[in-house]
């Protein structure tokens, strides 16, 4: 058995969602030493997630394409942890734990692959159809520990918090706006922005909420443009507040709707009421996790919408399926499996989210699949 580690590096260089679908593992880690230093490398820009979480020491940001990173991890740590089994991936973990390097994988490494279990002295086996973030479940339990709990949490400066004062007070304060965040890098993962439009209105109508329209810097003059014909002006993030920042205000927002992005996981660790928006999308890998739900809980094999506490995945099953099917699925045009998601639906979703406890204001949130 090996010695109880003091440090241990945990690493995610693949996409911004991943990063927020990796942080369980640092309570999983700290449940069974307290005493663990957790330092972390994450993509070119995705540093302010972690920058701010007081459980980690140090955070170190990866440039594609640069592995300058590698040096400043050399052997500075007991254990190191990857959540992908890429080639990339292990070999950020590969020089970097003195006593054990992990990786969540398959059992089945590929010929070619040989030098990885060379270089790894723990490869965590993940089942098909697991949800993503149970990967930490997976690697924690490769390391000998059996977590109570898979919760994500983000955490943000007082700075941030002025940010989102100084955006929001004008409307009542985040506590009485809602958010919605309908853009993506990726045409296929979008709804139709008409009907965006007309959501936004009628909750805002409905419920005397501020609709908030959050996105990238590239979605600026987009959103412009959408915002011109709603009723109710919403007020315009597209790259105004960093990702700590964001976290803060998902945090205080009273409602969130969004698609498939890694705004949608950051909404989840801040336990803000969800309506997500899925197409193709598997969602027994991606869908937003509940932090209060078992950690046993998987997500729904098959697609199709399903309820997860004060989280509502939607999908069209039948068109996601065949959307699915087609290879290659072109990521820069709309897709029938989310072209098949009605406003009706959208809208009886999220009064259903919102006429539920907040799970911010209740000790032991209620949960149910």
């Amino acid at each position: 058995m090996s010695r109880a580690p003091n440090s241990a590096l945990l690493t995610s260089l693949r996409l911004f969602g991943d990063v927020v679908l990796m942080l369980p593992l640092i309570d999983m880690i700290r449940q069974d030493h307290p005493q663990c230093a957790i330092d972390m490398v994450v993509p070119k820009g995705t540093t302010d997630l972690v920058r701010h979480d007081p459980r980690v020491r140090r955070v170190l940001e990866q440039q594609r394409g640069r592995s300058g990173y590698i040096l400043k991890t050399l052997l500075r740590t007991d254990w190191a942890l990857t959540q992908n089994f890429s080639d990339r991936s292990v070999l950020s973990v590969a020089f970097a734990g003195r006593q054990r390097r992990f990786a969540a994988g398959t059992s089945h490494v590929r010929a070619r692959e040989f030098w990885k279990r060379l270089v790894l002295t723990d490869i965590a086996p993940v089942r098909g159809g697991k949800p993503v973030i149970k990967w930490c479940v997976t690697l924690a339990q490769a390391a000998g520990i059996e977590p109570t709990r898979c919760e994500a949490r983000l955490f943000w400066s007082t700075s941030d918090e002025t940010a989102v004062a100084t955006l929001l007070d004008p409307y009542g304060g985040a506590e009485r706006c809602f958010v919605l965040h309908g853009f993506s890098r990726y045409p296929y993962k979008e709804w139709p922005l008409e009907r965006w439009i007309a959501v936004s209105d009628a909750i805002a109508t409905r419920h005397g909420l501020q609709p908030v329209w959050t996105g990238a810097q590239r979605d600026a003059q987009r959103m412009r443009e959408t915002a011109e014909r709603a009723v109710v002006q919403p007020v315009q993030a597209a790259g105004v507040l960093g990702l700590a920042a964001i976290s803060c205000l998902l945090s205080r927002v009273r409602l969130y709707l969004g698609v498939d992005t890694a705004v949608t996981h950051m909404a989840a660790a801040c336990n803000v009421p969800i309506v997500a928006l899925y197409g193709p999308t598997p969602i027994r890998g991606w869908a937003p996790w509940n932090n209060f739900a078992p950690v046993e809980y998987d997500f729904p094999y098959d697609g199709g919408s399903f309820r997860n506490g004060h989280i509502s995945t939607i999908q069209d099953r039948s068109t996601h399926e065949r959307d699915l099917a087609a290879e290659p699925l072109d990521m820069q045009r709309p897709t029938a499996s989310m072209t098949a998601i009605s406003m009706d639906e959208v809208l009886a979703e999220a009064e259903y989210v919102l006429a539920l406890p907040d799970p911010r204001a209740t000790a032991g949130a209620p949960w149910g699949g």
